[in-house]
């Protein structure tokens, strides 16, 4: 068969593990780290897991290089690999740097323990039935499945999405400084997102391919600007958010009132936090105080270098956003800087008006203020 022609085949669907899947979705910066490992102190969830594999996959079916059958197959694949890998302490992430690692999770024994039960049919059916007693809840931290939500409701009715979002000023700051737009297709350690090239057009993301002249002309911060205002607006447009299965977190408001969420996510688990989980708040560093000195540094130096169409479409990304999801910070209360204050764009004058979360084998670093942007 031509490997380009349309198969007239099926893949037959496979059999999930009885457990409830949870995806704690959201845009790359948008906080997902500081929740995840709050989610897993939780009585009966499981240690979270950071997979690059998924947003491949995802990615890969939505460029069109990845047909829907093979991309419902290879993600059901995953899970349950996933799962039966968690349950027999095999391919589990022990690196002390991780916060995803077993090793840095308050129930790492249990873990450990569990790379002395021996594959076989017997275990097979031990694992399962254990599975389904202790009613366990597996956490995946995700990018951007929002888009795919109807696709993935083919797959399993019952996945259940905490969904991430944060101010766009936040996201845009710190995906420029992190460095994304100049280290994907470049840096060989981002190989977690893959590169595209549509003509002269090189090292695009996946969600510039219906952009790429604007996107290949931009500077690195109004590409930073593009992408946020694109993926932002999938997830504001989502009808998942209007879903039972689906759970709202704005950032700014979990860290300043993280009691509030963390009631939320016992509610919509099904489940409740234990001893742990205080500690983990602790790492964490939550809750902490809002900062809108920080916050208008942040605005100032983003509209300095953007064009102006680019602050206008900002803007009302910014006002949509506060009307529909959080207006913990608004524009309208943003100190104004003298002109040129903030002229010129490098990753060094992003850190020095807000650094980068640090980590010590798999704990915050939490040496800096307790405020909502140091992160």
């Amino acid at each position: 068969m031509n490997k380009n022609s349309q198969p007239n085949h099926k893949i037959k669907k496979n059999q999930l593990f009885d457990a409830d899947y949870v995806f704690i979705d959201g845009m790359s910066r948008c906080g997902k780290a500081t929740i995840a490992p709050i989610i897993s102190s939780f009585g009966s969830v499981e240690h979270f897991k950071n997979r690059n594999i998924y947003g491949r996959l995802l990615m890969l079916y939505e460029s069109g290089d990845l047909n829907k059958q093979g991309f419902k197959y290879l993600l059901e694949s995953e899970l349950i690999n996933d799962v039966w890998s968690s349950m027999i302490g095999r391919d589990v992430n022990a690196n002390l740097h991780d916060q995803s690692s077993i090793m840095n999770s308050p129930k790492r024994e249990e873990y450990i323990s569990r790379s002395n039960r021996k594959d076989g049919p017997n275990i097979f059916s031990k694992i399962t039935d254990e599975i389904k007693q202790k009613n366990l809840i597996f956490p995946y931290m995700v990018d951007d499945f929002v888009s795919i939500s109807n696709l993935l409701s083919e797959i399993n009715e019952e996945f259940k999405y905490i969904i991430v979002m944060r101010n766009p000023i936040d996201l845009i700051f710190t995906s420029f400084r992190s460095g994304r737009p100049s280290r994907i297709g470049i840096d060989p350690r981002f190989f977690g997102k893959i590169a595209f090239k549509i003509n002269e057009y090189d090292n695009l993301p996946f969600s510039m391919l219906d952009m790429p002249e604007k996107y290949g002309q931009a500077n690195p911060l109004e590409k930073c600007f593009l992408v946020i205002e694109k993926q932002l607006t999938t997830y504001l447009n989502t009808n998942l958010l209007n879903s039972k299965n689906a759970c709202l977190v704005p950032f700014e408001n979990y860290c300043i009132d993280t009691e509030k969420y963390i009631k939320l996510f016992e509610n919509f688990l099904g489940t409740s936090r234990t001893k742990f989980t205080k500690d983990e708040m602790i790492k964490a560093d939550i809750p902490r105080k809002k900062d809108n000195d920080t916050f208008s540094k942040k605005a100032n130096i983003i509209f300095e270098n953007i064009n102006e169409e680019y602050i206008l479409r900002l803007k009302n990304l910014c006002q949509r956003y506060e009307a529909e999801i959080s207006d913990i910070y608004k524009l309208n209360s943003i100190k104004k800087y003298p002109k040129g204050t903030f002229k010129g764009i490098s990753i060094d004058a992003f850190s020095e008006i807000s650094e980068g979360t640090k980590y010590h084998k798999g704990k915050r670093d939490n040496k800096k203020k307790n405020i909502l942007h140091s992160s």
